[in-house]
């Protein structure tokens, strides 16, 4: 039985469940807005609003433009009209909503989209090379479980799953450093990264790199396409 494709690009599975073309569509939890600006641009779409809670990732955003209406604002009081949307877009953002918000998240999606309106969902699953150094000094596992219970709840009355389908993500990283470099220094982790966890996640870190230090770690990608009742 063979397992998950990979997926490099995770616009294509992206367009392939959802049919933007001519549709408002919301990026939420855009970060810097990569992912807005190329469904802007390669989508069709009429509109994209993109929406982050971190001021300082959508100031980022803003100079770049890219045909894209950023906003900051949190997924439990969103800052649009009600029924303005034709589609959400939570690429790995909704583990990151707190988990008494969740709810109330998907209160707000249901508000501001149209009838028959659709979201697609992609959140990691807690497994996984990948997940297995992650886990060392950023622990996902009760925040991402919380979001797929979430989701449970969410298609019990206001929405139904139309799709749902998975796909394994790699990232290539040079070395060891490069991976630290890019996941490793972030400032929301500089009290967390100890020398006992630098230790642990060398050895982590050899368990999967090849000859030349560098190393390919997947990561299975859960998605769901939810649809407004």
């Amino acid at each position: 039985m063979s397992g998950p494709i990979e997926q490099q690009d995770e616009l294509v599975p992206l367009l392939q469940a959802l049919d933007l073309d001519s549709s408002d569509v919301l990026d939420l939890g855009c970060g810097v807005g990569s992912l807005a600006r190329r469904i802007a641009r390669e989508s069709g779409a009429a509109s994209v609003t993109a929406i982050d809670t971190d001021t300082v990732q959508i100031e980022r955003a803003i100079k770049k433009s890219g045909g894209v209406n950023y906003l900051t604002g949190t997924a439990e009081a969103l800052p649009l009209a009600d029924a303005s949307l034709d589609a959400i877009v939570m690429m790995k953002s909704l583990h990151h909503v707190p988990i008494p918000e969740m709810d109330a998240a998907f209160g707000e999606m249901m508000r501001v989209l149209r009838p028959r309106g659709q979201i697609y969902i992609c959140e990691p699953a807690y497994e996984g090379p990948f997940n297995d150094i992650l886990r060392l000094f950023h622990d996902e596992g009760i925040v991402r479980a919380a979001a797929l219970e979430a989701i449970g709840r969410a298609t019990v009355k206001q929405f139904e799953i139309t799709q749902k389908l998975d796909y394994l993500r790699v990232m290539t990283y040079q070395n060891l450093d490069d991976f630290r470099g890019k996941m490793m220094n972030l400032p929301w982790l500089e009290n967390r990264i100890t020398p006992k966890i630098e230790a642990q996640v060398a050895a982590a870190w050899g368990n999967h790199a090849t000859a030349d230090g560098g190393a390919e770690l997947s990561s299975r990608m859960l998605v769901f396409v939810l649809r407004k009742c």
